[in-house]
């Protein structure tokens, strides 16, 4: 017969079913602490192997508001990247003037769109709330961007009214002194 078995039958833990003995210099543990730690780690592997399996699997559950184009780490908090721009959607409201200050501050300008994808992108964010953009009438001539191009035929720009805005249908202008939400937009740093 083995020398452990021999070992654990003499001594006298052969009653105790809580207790197994091994060679000598091994740990005695208790076997229902072993048993439940095995489970334990069983567990949390099967979980962890699932979460990222599933993340592969199921990509709908896990995908972000975000556009597959988009890196949002090289842009600071609370901006996000799109297509080699930075852009921040402002909770609250200002008028147009108070809302390109704040976008000078954190040196943008309020948001100039420069292709249809920028124009569709922007409106998925912004929803039914107007939020001012980068395009102005200065002086009665045609409205502009804030980088001096001419607007695009997208607008539905009214003559008298300075100040333009996008919302989830269209860029229309209003007065400057409305206070509406912003969208700010700036070069990524990547």
């Amino acid at each position: 017969m083995p020398d452990f078995i021999i070992n654990f039958l003499s001594s006298g833990n052969a009653t105790s079913p809580h207790f197994a003995t091994h060679h000598e210099g091994s740990l005695r543990v208790p076997i229902p602490c072993a048993v439940l730690n095995v489970v334990i780690i069983t567990v949390l592997i099967i979980t962890l192997i699932a979460l990222s399996v599933g993340q592969y699997n199921c990509p709908g559950q896990h995908m972000s508001s975000v556009p597959r184009n988009s890196h949002v780490s090289s842009c600071s908090d609370d901006w996000i990247r799109y297509q080699r721009k930075c852009y921040f959607f402002s909770p609250m409201t200002k008028n147009w003037t108070l809302a390109q200050n704040f976008c000078s501050k954190h040196g943008a300008t309020l948001a100039l769109i420069d292709s249809e994808n920028d124009k569709i992108f922007l409106k998925r964010y912004v929803g039914r709330a107007e939020h001012w953009i980068g395009m102005k009438n200065e002086a009665g001539h045609t409205q502009k961007w804030l980088n001096g191009k001419k607007s695009n035929n997208w607008s539905n720009l009214t003559e008298s009214k300075n100040c333009s805005f996008l919302n989830s249908e269209e860029v229309s202008s209003t007065e400057c002194e409305r206070n509406l939400h912003w969208i700010c937009s700036k070069p990524s740093q990547s």
